[in-house]
C-alpha cells in the first residue's frame, strides 16, 4: 500500500514539474500558437475558395428490337444492348466527352486583377477579352501575361514566377520574355514568338489585368485529370444514377461545365445512334438506285420481248420454275450481302485490336456464340481498365486479364472464319439447286424458256425494290424517334457555399499543432537547459539538504530587504532558513556559519547580510565577517566603512577590537574585508584567524562568514573547518547543474561534513514551491554534528501552510 502511495506521488511529482515547465515557457508556447495560426491565417487569406457543381442522369437500359427472320438489313447496325454503368462512368471520364464540353466553356484564359495583396480571379464583367488565341510554343501554358493600359491601348508584360527566373539564372532553362515597351491597340492580332492573340476592350479598364495562359483543351483536361477536379460515381450499386461533380473556383463557371459535360455526353449518345441509321439509308438509298436501273432495265427487256415475240403467259409448270427460281436468287441475293459483310469483318479483324465494333454486324448474321464472345471482351476490357487505373503493367492480375483478352480474340477470329465457310457452303448448295432448275427449263420451248428467265429477273427487282423503299422508309422513321440511353435527373447545383478550404478546421488544427509545438520546444529547451531550474533539479542530483529557498530579489541598491517589510514573503523564506539553521545548531556554544556559492553573482553575499538582519530581530547575538577578500561588497548592505577590516587584521595592522564594527541594529555586528590585499590566500592562512573565531565564539551567539566562490579560489576549503555549517548558494537559472555534481564530487573527495544547500532567486509566481515564496523549510536537522534530513522534515511539516 505504502508502495503505490509513493508511485503515485512520484507520479504526481512528474506531473507538477511538466506542468511546472510549461507554465514557466507559457509565453513562448503562446508565441509558437501565435505564428502558427498567423501562418495558417495567411495561408487561408491567399487560398483561393473551392466551390463545388453537381448533377445526377440516369442511364436507361436499351430497348431490345423485335427483328422479323431475314430482316437483315433492320438489324446491320443495332444497339449493343445493357451496359455497364461503371462502363458510362469511364466514356464520362474521357477526353472525347470532354473536349465538347471545354469548347462550349471558355478554360483556356482566366482573368485577375489585384485585390488586397493577391490576386482574385474575375469571371463577370471583365473589361477585356483575349479573342483568336494560338499558341505558338507550348512553353507559355501556365504563364500569367500582365496588361497595362496605356494612353493610346495597353502594354504586355509576363509575370515569371520567382522559381522560373530562379531555374533561368541557375541552369539557363527557358524563360518567357516579351517587349515590354511596346504598345498594342486593342482589336489589332498581336503576334510574339509565343501566341498569337487579339485584345478586344469591353469596358473602361481602370487597373492592371492579368490574364492566365492555360493551354489547349488537352492540356486543360489532363491538368483536370491530375487535380481530381471531375469526379464521377454511382450512386447506388443497386440504382443506374451517375453523379457528376465538377471542382472549380469560379462557382458560376462549375455549374456551366457540369451542364456542357452532361448535355455534351447525351448529345453524343445520340449521335451515335443516329450514324447507325445514317449508314443504314446510306446503303439502302444505294440500293434503291441500283435496283431501280435493273428493275427499270428488266422490264423494258421483258415488255420488248413479248411485243416482238407475241409471247403469252407461261404454262403452270413455267409459273414453278420461276417462283422456286426467283426464291432461290432473292436468297442468294442476301447471302452475296452477308458474305461481303463477312469478308468486310475478316478485313477489319486482321487491322484492329478491338473487336467491340464487329457486334452489330455479328447480330445481323444471328451469330449467337461470337455474340457471347464479345460480351466476355468486353467485361474483361472494363476489368483491365480497373485493374491499370490501380497496378502496373506488370501486375499479375492485369497479365491474366489481358491473356484471357487475347484468347478471346482469337476464338472471335476463328469464329468469323468459320462463318465464312459455312456462307460458302450454303451459296454453293443454293448455285447447285438453281442450275438443276435451269436445267429442267430446257426441257421447255426456246420462247417460254427466254420469257421465263426475263420474267424471273423482272419479279426479283421489283421485289427487291419494293423491300428496299419498305426499309427506306422504317428507318427514316427510326431516326426522327431516335432518344437518348440517358435521361438528366437533376442539372447543375450548389449550395453557394465553398468546399474548400475548410477554414474553421484549419485554424483550430494549426492552433492544437501550435500548442504542440509550442510544448515540445518548451520540453526541449528545458532538456537541453544545463542550468538550475528548480529545487528537483537539486535533489535529483545530490543528496545534501537544502536548508532554504529564496525568492528572487531585484534591487539596485544593495541594502537589507528582510527590513523593508518584515511580514513580506522574502522575510518570511530567511525566517525558515534561520528556523533550519537552528535546528541544526550546535547547543550551548557559539555556531560558525560559512556562506558561499561555486562562482559569483550567485547572492552569496545577500543572503550573509539578510541572515545576520533576521537573526538579530530574533535578538539573537550575530556578527557577519567579510572574507571574500578579493571583492568584497557585504559592507555595501551596512552603509559603513571598508578602511580597516580583515586584511589589516590578518597583516596584523590592526586588533579584534579595531575592526568590529557596530551596525544600527543592537545585536548585529559587522567585520568587513578592509582593502583588498595582494595575497589573500597567504593572509587567511594565518594563526591571527583562529584567535579571532575563538575571540567571537565568547561574544556572539551565530558567526556567519561570507567567503569567496569555492570554485574560483581554494580560500574557502580552508575557511570550512571553522565552520559548524556550511550553506553552498546555488542561484536558480544561473548555477549550471554540473556544478551540484562537481560539489558532490568535493564533499566525497575531501569528506566534508555538515553541508548544506540554499536556492536562491528562485521564480516562485506559480506557486510550485509551495504556499507563498518559501513555506517549504527544506531538508535540513541536527543530531548535532549529523543532519538528520527525515526528522527535519517532520519538524518543518509542522511550521508549513
Amino acid at each position: 500500500m505504502k508502495q503505490s502511495e509513493q508511485k503515485l506521488n512520484q507520479t504526481d511529482i512528474d506531473l507538477g514539474e511538466l506542468f511546472k515547465t510549461l507554465f514557466h515557457d507559457k509565453w513562448s508556447i503562446l508565441l509558437v500558437s501565435f505564428f502558427t495560426l498567423l501562418i495558417a491565417a495567411v495561408f487561408l487569406y491567399f487560398k483561393t475558395p473551392i466551390y463545388s457543381s453537381q448533377a445526377i442522369i440516369e442511364v436507361k437500359p436499351d430497348a431490345k428490337q423485335s427483328m422479323q427472320a431475314g430482316d437483315f438489313l433492320g438489324s446491320t447496325f443495332p444497339t449493343l444492348g445493357n451496359e455497364k454503368v461503371d462502363k458510362e462512368i469511364e466514356i464520362l471520364k474521357t477526353f472525347h466527352i470532354n473536349n465538347h464540353a471545354l469548347n462550349k466553356v471558355n478554360f483556356q484564359i482566366q482573368y485577375f486583377v489585384d485585390k488586397g495583396f493577391k490576386k482574385v480571379e474575375i469571371y463577370d464583367n471583365v473589361p477585356i477579352e483575349v479573342k483568336n488565341m494560338t499558341i505558338l510554343d507550348q512553353h507559355v501554358a501556365g504563364t500569367i501575361i500582365k496588361l497595362i493600359p496605356a494612353k493610346d491601348g495597353y502594354l504586355l508584360q509576363v509575370e515569371n514566377s520567382f522559381t522560373k527566373k530562379l531555374l533561368h539564372s541557375l541552369f539557363n532553362k527557358k524563360i518567357i520574355a516579351l517587349d515590354n515597351e511596346k504598345i498594342h491597340t486593342y482589336g489589332s492580332s498581336v503576334k510574339t514568338n509565343y501566341f498569337e492573340l487579339t485584345i478586344e476592350k469591353k469596358s473602361p479598364i481602370e487597373q492592371p489585368i492579368y490574364f492566365l495562359i492555360k493551354g489547349n483543351n488537352r492540356q486543360i483536361y489532363q491538368t483536370m485529370s491530375n487535380n481530381k477536379d471531375l469526379q464521377i460515381i454511382q450512386i447506388n450499386p443497386n440504382a443506374p444514377l451517375i453523379r457528376v461533380t465538377y471542382q472549380d473556383t469560379i462557382l458560376e463557371r462549375a455549374d456551366i461545365y457540369v451542364n456542357a459535360l452532361i448535355e455534351s455526353f447525351i448529345l453524343q449518345s445520340v449521335a451515335e445512334k443516329s450514324k447507325k441509321t445514317d449508314r443504314i439509308l446510306d446503303f439502302i438509298k444505294k440500293q434503291l438506285s441500283d435496283m431501280k436501273t435493273k428493275l427499270d432495265e428488266s422490264e423494258e427487256k421483258l415488255e420488248k420481248y413479248r411485243i416482238e415475240n407475241q409471247a403469252i403467259n407461261p404454262t403452270l409448270q413455267a409459273e414453278t420454275y420461276i417462283r422456286e427460281l426467283s426464291n432461290i436468287e432473292i436468297e442468294l441475293s442476301r447471302n452475296r450481302l452477308k458474305e461481303k459483310l463477312i469478308q468486310n469483318l475478316i478485313l477489319f479483324t486482321q487491322k484492329n485490336k478491338d473487336l467491340n465494333a464487329i457486334a452489330p454486324s455479328l447480330m445481323q448474321l444471328d451469330d449467337t456464340p461470337t455474340l457471347d464472345l464479345i460480351t466476355r471482351l468486353q467485361e474483361a476490357q472494363i476489368k483491365e481498365e480497373g485493374l491499370k487505373a490501380e497496378f502496373s503493367d506488370k501486375h499479375p492480375g492485369l497479365i491474366a486479364v489481358r491473356k484471357q483478352i487475347r484468347h478471346i480474340n482469337k476464338k472471335i477470329t476463328l469464329n468469323i472464319q468459320n462463318l465464312e465457310s459455312s456462307m460458302s457452303d450454303r451459296n454453293t448448295n443454293l448455285e447447285n439447286l438453281k442450275k438443276s432448275y435451269e436445267k429442267n427449263l430446257e426441257s421447255l420451248p426456246t420462247q417460254e424458256r427466254t420469257l421465263i428467265n426475263l420474267k424471273r429477273d423482272y419479279e426479283v427487282s421489283s421485289e427487291t425494290y419494293n423491300y428496299l423503299l419498305k426499309k427506306k422508309s422504317e428507318n427514316e422513321m427510326t431516326k426522327v424517334a431516335i432518344l437518348s440511353d440517358y435521361r438528366i435527373i437533376d442539372r447543375a447545383s450548389n449550395d453557394g457555399e465553398p468546399i474548400g478550404p475548410k477554414r474553421s478546421f484549419i485554424l483550430l488544427a494549426a492552433l492544437i499543432l501550435g500548442l504542440i509545438l509550442g510544448i515540445l520546444q518548451a520540453l526541449f529547451r528545458s532538456f537541453l537547459n544545463v542550468k538550475i531550474q528548480t529545487k528537483k533539479d537539486v535533489e535529483s542530483l545530490t543528496t545534501l539538504p537544502i536548508y532554504g529557498i529564496l525568492p528572487v530579489l531585484n534591487q539596485k541598491v544593495l541594502k537589507l530587504e528582510v527590513f523593508k517589510d518584515p511580514r513580506s514573503p522574502f522575510s518570511e523564506a530567511y525566517r525558515s532558513l534561520r528556523t533550519n539553521l537552528q535546528f541544526a545548531r550546535k547547543p550551548n556554544q557559539a555556531n560558525v556559519v560559512l556562506v558561499t556559492s561555486t562562482i559569483s553573482g550567485e547572492g552569496k553575499s545577500t543572503t550573509v547580510a539578510n541572515l545576520g538582519a533576521i537573526f538579530q530581530m530574533a535578538n539573537i547575538k550575530t556578527v557577519v565577517i567579510n572574507l571574500d577578500l578579493r571583492k568584497p561588497t557585504l559592507h555595501y548592505y551596512f552603509n559603513v566603512k571598508n578602511n580597516a577590516g580583515m586584511s589589516t587584521y590578518l597583516s596584523g595592522k590592526n586588533t579584534i577590537e579595531e575592526i568590529i564594527q557596530s551596525t544600527e541594529f543592537k545585536n548585529l555586528d559587522i567585520i568587513t574585508s578592509g582593502p583588498i590585499p595582494p595575497n589573500p590566500s597567504e593572509l587567511i592562512l594565518t594563526d591571527r584567524l583562529d584567535k579571532l573565531v575563538d575571540k567571537l565564539k565568547e561574544s556572539y551567539d551565530y558567526i556567519f562568514i561570507d567567503s569567496a566562490p569555492m570554485g574560483l579560489v581554494s580560500d574557502t576549503m580552508h575557511l570550512m573547518q571553522y565552520a559548524d555549517i556550511s550553506l553552498i548558494v546555488f542561484r536558480e537559472n544561473y548555477a549550471k547543474k554540473s556544478f551540484v555534481t562537481d560539489l558532490n564530487s568535493l564533499v566525497q573527495k575531501h569528506d566534508l561534513k555538515n553541508i548544506g544547500l540554499v536556492i536562491n532567486s528562485v521564480d516562485v509566481s506559480s506557486g510550485s514551491y509551495g504556499y507563498g515564496y518559501g513555506y517549504g523549510y527544506g531538508n535540513a536537522g541536527s543530531n548535532r554534528n549529523k543532519i538528520n534530513k527525515n526528522k527535519i522534515n517532520k519538524l518543518l511539516d509542522r511550521f508549513s501552510y
